[in-house]
Formats: structure tokens, sequence, C-alpha cells
């Protein structure tokens, strides 16, 4: 019977007992309750020293490694034993990620308990981590799916091309709904806990009237969005009834998707 072994934590006492394990032959799984491994208050060693065993144990072919992971049950069917694991995502790919840390350089969020970025770097495996409590409750009740809380944390920061596009890659029509939307978005934002929601809809007008300005136009037009090439010969067909938001919206989509688009639209424009 192939056996295995599980290994909580990863304190310098915890990793080498699973490279030992590993080096004979064993299957091991280790798993870490936070998103890196190791210890930094028990290794006293220099980082040099403590990155290489960890890089060791990473790299090693008997031992996969869990991290964001903590060990929810143990049950016992006769000689087996099965266990439940909860692994909380990264948000961030792991096998993309180069660890250059551009992306802290340019986050806009700060967390205000620790000062921190929303996406750090703190050690092995040598992949950000982004801190996420779930979905934001603005952008969980926008129709269209738009990042809210990105835009406007964009905005504060004075990015508003940034912004602007962010709200484009979910909507090709920031202006318009900046002005009629039902913005059901402040209806469930989190600051009416506290006084009243954040003006959403004025900030996706104001940031898209400030893209559209006649000065910038230029600017925006080379920035937008990429245009998808043209549809493949062979690829399929969609027709779509109506040129309104909806419709256009789920052209656009679709071609980007890869399919060949036509609208119909009973209006002469």
């Amino acid at each position: 019977m192939e056996k295995s072994v599980l290994i909580v934590g990863s304190s310098r006492a915890e990793v080498q007992a699973a490279l030992d394990l590993a080096d004979c032959g064993i299957q091991v799984h280790l798993i870490e309750s936070k998103p890196f491994l190791g210890s930094q208050e028990e290794y006293l060693s220099p980082d040099l020293i403590q990155n290489t065993r960890l890089l060791e144990l990473l790299k090693h072919p008997h031992v996969k490694t869990w991290t964001n992971t903590v060990l929810e049950g143990i049950s016992r069917d006769n000689s087996r034993v099965q266990t439940l694991l909860y692994q909380s995502p990264r948000y961030v790919d792991l096998s993309k990620c180069t660890a250059c840390g551009d992306c802290i350089e340019i986050c806009p969020i700060t967390i205000p308990e620790s000062g921190q970025k929303a996406i750090s770097l703190g050690g092995q495996p040598d992949c950000a981590v982004i801190t996420k409590e779930g979905l934001a409750p603005c952008s969980s009740a926008c129709p269209a799916g738009i990042h809210v809380q990105g835009y406007v944390a964009l905005i504060a920061d004075g990015r508003y091309q940034e912004a602007f596009q962010l709200i484009h890659d979910a909507l090709p029509f920031p202006s318009v709904c900046g002005r009629v939307c039902n913005h059901y978005c402040e209806v469930s934002c989190s600051r009416t806990k506290i006084d009243q929601a954040v003006s959403i809809m004025a900030l996706k007008r104001f940031v898209s009237d400030w893209v559209l300005g006649d000065e910038r136009k230029e600017l925006h037009n080379q920035e937008l969005v990429n245009l998808p090439e043209k549809s493949k010969t062979g690829a399929k067909r969609v027709a779509i009834i109506g040129a309104g938001p909806a419709g256009l919206t789920a052209a656009r989509d679709l071609v980007r998707a890869g399919y060949g688009v036509k609208v119909f639209d009973a209006n002469p424009k």
C-alpha cells in the first residue's frame, strides 16, 4: 500500500523532518497556514541558508507543499486515513509570478492595520500573495461585474486613465453609466455602516469625462483596449438583435472570444 506522511507546519524541525522522510522515498505533504513557508522568528540562521533549505523542500520530487492551508479534519476507514484540507487562494498564479515586485509598487491599496500593500512578498514560495477578504459588496451588486473597489482606489491614487481602463474592460459605456446607472453598488456600499455610501456613479462619470476630454482624446484612443483580430474563416457567427447597451456589450465580448458578430437594429443609426 502506498504510504504518505502529513506534516503540519513549516518550522525548522518540521522542514527537516519532511526532507528526511522524502529522502527515504516517502511521499510527504506539508501544510502551512500562512502564505509563505518558514517561521521568521524561529530561523536564526542567515536568510541564504534558510532560503536554500526551503527551496530544497519546494523542489523535492517527494514533497507536496500546501501554503495558505489548514487541516479541517481526519477520518479513518479501516487501514485508510483521509484528511480534509482547506486552502485559501493566493489570488496570484504561482506559475507566472516572477517576484519582481512591480505589482507592489503600483498597488493602490494599503491595509490600514499593517501599513502594507494588499499584494506582498514575504518568503518562500517566492511568489506574491494578495490579502483579500472576499468580493466587495459593491462589485457583487454591480450587474456589469465591474471591479468597483479597484477603480475607486485608482481614482483616489490619481491614476485616472487606469481607472477608466478597468471600467472599460467590463463595460464599454462608462460615460453613459456614469449618468443613468441605477447604482446598486451604492446601495450595497459598506461605507453606509459608518455614514453614507461612496459616490461611485459620480466617480465613474468624473473619470470618464476626464479621459474623454478634448485634450486627451488622442491619448485615450491609443491606450484603449486593443481591438481583437478579425475572426478567422469558419469561426462561429452570432447575430445580435438590438444595438442598445446590452447588445453592443455582448457583441464586443463575443468578438473578444473569437466569434464573428453582426448586429441588427430597427433604427437607422
